[in-house]
């Protein structure tokens, strides 16, 4: 078959994944708590003549490994080319109002890693059926944890790309800023780096018509917050990117009151890892300093969160010129520059070239973002997926990256 027909392969399984994906939306599990996911997972895969190992990753994790039949598959010039899904929802409440809604209250997939799954699954299927196409082994990757729990770092130091020894992954995920059908790529640095930040601000407590009496957390804290914007637009050169922010603060339980302490958590992102670095610094610095000037102190914690995700130039042509002969030049776009969101398959990336694939979901203007307690994946950009996994992985196990491999 020629590799245009990838997306007529596809169509026989839409109904099946539909379905699959649907059900993964009604039951969304947390990070590491993917469970039933991962069971429906393994029986998604019993039959296909994959070889199957679970338990990875903190127990939820999956690695299926398809072994093609293609002249050459088994020869020691065969490549192997990985595929990644990733499995966990988000602690948000979902307020779509659709019939195949979240029904556990305060989790959802809000982040599409529902349709992630399902089109993995369905790469499994079809590629199962055409392994005579496959020049070497595919490795589908049903990772945990991606949503700040790192689930693809166990995957990868467990072994995932390993055996066979993988020379390029791809991950696909769900965009709402194009339309259905459309594909992006951003080559070369494509998500930040993104740490947490922890801020205990110590003051002396005492009565709130006394204030001279102790040392206000809250005041020192509302200087500290001012005083970190200036660590980006002051400190970093205008030319590089980061972004410092705090999204949560408490301190203090009555109006009357000045309380002993108060708490903040916050995000850094970066795109460079000397300006990572030197932003790590400067907040720390800042938050100690101006605590000080108050007559209070501070424990300022940074914790390196995922690093930056950097898409293989090579590995980044490859799929754009995948995705034009799929579907057509229109509704492919190479990204002019970079998103400040995190992902974890940079550490697939830090191992092996490769590139993270944005696919379109939108099916009107202004439609739900990611993290929205609105967003869902569309169903009709479910077959786009999996056609183009299945032809990154025919193709790449056939010519691996052309002029770059």
């Amino acid at each position: 078959m020629p590799a245009t027909a990838w997306p007529s392969a596809v169509e026989a399984d839409l109904p099946r994944l539909i379905e699959i994906r649907r059900h993964l939306h009604a039951h969304p599990e947390l990070a590491f708590e993917e469970f039933e996911t991962s069971k429906l997972v393994q029986r998604e895969l019993a039959g296909l003549g994959l070889e199957v190992r679970a338990g990875l990753a903190k127990g939820t994790g999956v690695v299926a490994v398809l072994r093609g039949t293609a002249p050459g598959a088994s020869g020691k010039d065969a490549r192997a080319v990985a595929l990644r899904g990733d499995m966990d929802a988000l602690p948000i409440h979902e307020e779509t109002g659709l019939p195949y809604a979240s029904t556990i209250p305060g989790k959802m997939h809000a982040c599409g890693h529902d349709a992630h799954t399902t089109m993995l699954l369905g790469a499994a299927r079809v590629l199962s059926r055409h392994r005579d196409r496959l020049q070497g082994s595919v490795v589908f990757c049903f990772q945990p944890a991606e949503e700040g729990g790192g689930g693809g770092r166990y995957l990868v130091d467990e072994g995932a790309l390993d055996d066979p020894a993988c020379a390029a992954a791809f991950a696909l995920h769900g965009f709402p800023n194009l339309p259905v059908g459309h594909v992006a790529v951003k080559p070369g640095v494509a998500q930040a780096a993104s740490d947490s930040l922890r801020i205990k601000v110590l003051g002396v407590g005492g009565h709130g018509a006394a204030p001279h009496k102790s040392v206000d957390p809250i005041v020192l804290s509302a200087r500290v917050i001012e005083a970190l914007q200036g660590v980006v637009s002051r400190e970093v050169n205008p030319v590089d990117s980061a972004v410092v922010t705090v999204g949560a603060i408490h301190g203090g339980e009555a109006g009357n009151v000045i309380p002993p302490s108060v708490e903040m958590k916050g995000t850094i992102r970066s795109l460079d890892e000397a300006v990572r670095r030197q932003v790590h610094a400067a907040v720390k610095r800042t938050v100690e300093l101006t605590c000080a000037a108050g007559g209070g102190k501070a424990e300022v914690l940074v914790h390196d969160g995922y690093p930056v995700l950097t898409n293989d130039p090579g590995a980044s042509r490859f799929a754009l010129e995948t995705a034009r002969e799929l579907f057509g030049a229109p509704k492919v776009h190479e990204l002019p520059v970079p998103s400040m969101g995190g992902e974890d398959f940079a550490y697939y990336l830090q191992k092996v070239p490769g590139a993270f694939i944005r696919v379109g979901v939108a099916t009107r203007e202004a439609y739900p973002g990611l993290h929205h307690p609105a967003y869902d994946f569309t169903d009709a950009a479910l077959g786009v997926g999996v056609a183009l996994f299945c032809r990154l992985a025919e193709r790449f196990l056939a010519e691996g990256f052309g002029e770059a491999d």
